[in-house]
């Protein structure tokens, strides 16, 4: 019977009769495989080291941004590509506030928080050429935007809203009141916080690292009113990592 049907699909001297099962046998075998990758194996991202890995490691990873070396603790990185070591383009680094600690599986859920009073803060060191001032920048790229006059606030923050068309509409911009040095004053840290009318405002501040590199960090806003503490921590943790790298040569 089996016989007399694939004769008609198949002649008889293109044989042998198995051939043909065995090829939709294998292809039903091959599609199932795929299936199950596709949903529960690895992704992109797994392969490429960016999806979510966290490590408890304590050991240091020797990486290079922008021509300016780090060695990072592993357990401050939040995925596999930033722990390769060698030079990168990008790290990805996490922390808790308010004393900025590493991850461990027993602060797990507080770092997966990431509801509106989330203790989590993230900072991403970029390769990027830049070597502006924050008050240069504040008066290059944010001031054409800025509706009104800025009004200063009890935690030494001078706030700003953005017109509701320009590109930053829904946010609020924050320059701290530094005091000191010529030099101080005009590196003032920014803050891009949402508007508190978001259902997460979360807040970002950025700052370089000479002329080739970049440090941002995110956080939640309710943690605003500790910026001074938060920025000065985030930058004093960004030079033990440099000062690190230089005690390895």
């Amino acid at each position: 019977m089996i016989k007399r049907l694939l004769s008609r699909a198949v002649p008889e001297h293109e044989w042998p009769i198995w051939a043909l099962p065995a090829i939709m046998l294998g292809s039903f075998v091959l599609s199932g495989f795929l299936f199950y990758l596709f949903y529960f194996g690895p992704g992109i991202r797994d392969l490429q080291g960016l999806a979510y890995a966290p490590s408890d490691d304590a050991g240091r990873v020797r990486i290079e941004i922008g021509g300016t070396l780090f060695s990072v603790p592993a357990h401050y990185t939040r995925n596999g590509q930033s722990r390769r070591g060698g030079t990168l383009q990008h790290a990805s680094l996490h922390a808790l506030l308010p004393n900025l600690m590493p991850w461990r599986d027993d602060r797990r859920d507080a770092f997966l928080d990431t509801g509106i009073a989330s203790n989590l803060v993230t900072i991403n060191i970029r390769a990027a050429t830049s070597d502006l001032p924050e008050e240069r920048i504040f008066k290059a790229i944010y001031q054409p935007y800025i509706a009104g006059s800025g009004q200063v606030g009890d935690e030494g923050l001078q706030s700003f809203s953005f017109r509701s068309n320009s590109p930053y509409a829904g946010k609020q911009i924050f320059r701290g009141l530094k005091t000191g040095s010529a030099a101080d004053r005009q590196r003032p840290p920014l803050f891009i916080c949402d508007d508190m009318d978001d259902a997460n405002p979360t807040c970002e501040s950025r700052f370089n690292l000479g002329n080739s590199a970049q440090v941002s960090y995110v956080f939640k806003r309710v943690h605003l009113a500790q910026w001074e503490t938060l920025d000065r921590d985030i930058r004093e943790k960004i030079r033990s990592f440099r000062a690190a790298a230089r005690r390895q040569n």
